[in-house]
């Protein structure tokens, strides 16, 4: 059996397990979430009373009377929007330009040079549209930004814009733990709500912007109820999208209603086979077997996994958990060992992984061989 000293060696170790950073998860048999400050340094509620609410964009049918007039109001709503967010755009763009050090290729530049860190790709998030791969940076932001000037009413553009700020906030946490890098992401955030909430007032069928402004709520500000309010209007207008009700389940799960989300989970997997998504459906196999582990269902929890590494083999969260789930059950040592030594190979092969957790994964692969 595994020393629990080193399963469980303290507070450090077990948000390892949890890597919330690589698959958005609440936790490895626990959700670490609850235990994270939010990173939000001013609050959003005056930003949210002055939008109007998802559900009153919904009460007229488009083409009525009542719904143009709306929409006028809401034109005019989002220059004013974009008059008043022009100076927070600014501020985050040049933060975003001092980090930007000519430096070879393959290596980021920070404020604090001992913190450069290897170039690495981040995580698929099938909530981001194919056209938002990444660019150069600066670059992106700024043909965004002139962009947006030129069509201040192409809803598109704010999405791209906001999940660009989503995609800088996806860097390896572990590489820069300190407070100015969480200041960093609150700017980053508030700007990518900011531009949601303007797509979504020129588009209310745009579902992409639902998706991540829920995301944002959840796994960010720490904000369950309105994440989940956020996602209402989709049963209207994108039942059919996995992510609408893996993101549920995940918030269903760490409120405690497993049951729900056990249901919604299941449904998410068979629309992601329908849609033949394959992110959709590694991320909705991986998130089931870790429900099944936290109810100490080992058995179902690997074979979850499993069909997670049939479904994408290239992707190292998955032996990760599974292998975790054989430490767990204390049955199949090697087998264990050999996913965890799979998962390392992959996370060396693509420069991701912060060392803190390769560390980690090493140690417990060594206490399996013993």
């Amino acid at each position: 059996m595994l020393r629990p000293s080193l399963l469980f060696s303290g507070s450090a170790l077990l948000g390892l397990l949890s890597l919330p950073f690589l698959i958005g998860e609440g936790g490895w048999l626990t959700s670490s979430r609850k235990s994270q400050s939010p990173v939000t340094e001013v609050s959003l509620q005056a930003w949210e009373h002055s939008l109007p609410s998802s559900q009153t964009l919904f009460e007229d049918e488009p083409g009525s009377e009542s719904w143009l007039r709306r929409q006028a109001q809401l034109q005019e709503r989002v220059q004013q929007l974009e008059q008043r967010s022009l100076a927070h755009q600014q501020q985050v763009y040049q933060w975003l330009a001092q980090q930007a050090d000519p430096q070879p290729a393959g290596v980021v530049g920070r404020s604090n040079p001992s913190l450069a860190v290897p170039a690495r790709p981040r995580r698929q998030d099938p909530t981001l549209s194919q056209s938002s791969a990444p660019a150069d940076l600066p670059n992106e932001l700024a043909r965004l930004t002139q962009s947006i000037q030129q069509e201040p009413g192409n809803a598109q553009l704010y999405l791209q814009r906001a999940q660009y700020f989503w995609r800088e906030s996806q860097e390896d946490p572990a590489a820069l733990p300190q407070p100015e890098h969480a200041s960093a992401i609150a700017r980053l955030m508030r700007s990518a709500l900011r531009d949601l909430d303007i797509a979504i007032a020129l588009d209310p069928y745009l579902a992409e912007a639902y998706l991540l402004k829920a995301k944002i709520q959840h796994e960010r500000l720490q904000e369950p109820e309105q994440a989940l309010a956020t996602l209402s209007p989709l049963d209207r207008i994108a039942y059919h999208n996995p992510q609408l009700h893996l993101i549920r389940s995940r918030i269903w799960a760490e409120q405690g209603h497993l049951e729900s989300a056990f249901d919604v989970s299941h449904l998410a997997i068979e629309l992601a086979k329908q849609n033949q998504s394959a992110a959709d459906l590694f991320e909705a196999y991986v998130h089931r077997g870790l429900m099944w582990a936290s109810i100490c269902d080992f058995n179902l929890a690997v074979q979850d996994f499993s069909r997670a590494i049939e479904v994408q083999p290239q992707r190292a969260e998955g032996y990760y958990h599974r292998g975790m789930a054989r430490a767990y059950q204390g049955e199949d040592r090697a087998g264990a060992a050999s996913d965890l030594g799979s998962a390392l190979m992959l996370w060396r092969a693509s420069g991701t992984g912060s060392p803190g957790l390769l560390e980690y994964v090493e140690a417990v692969r060594r206490e399996l061989l013993r």
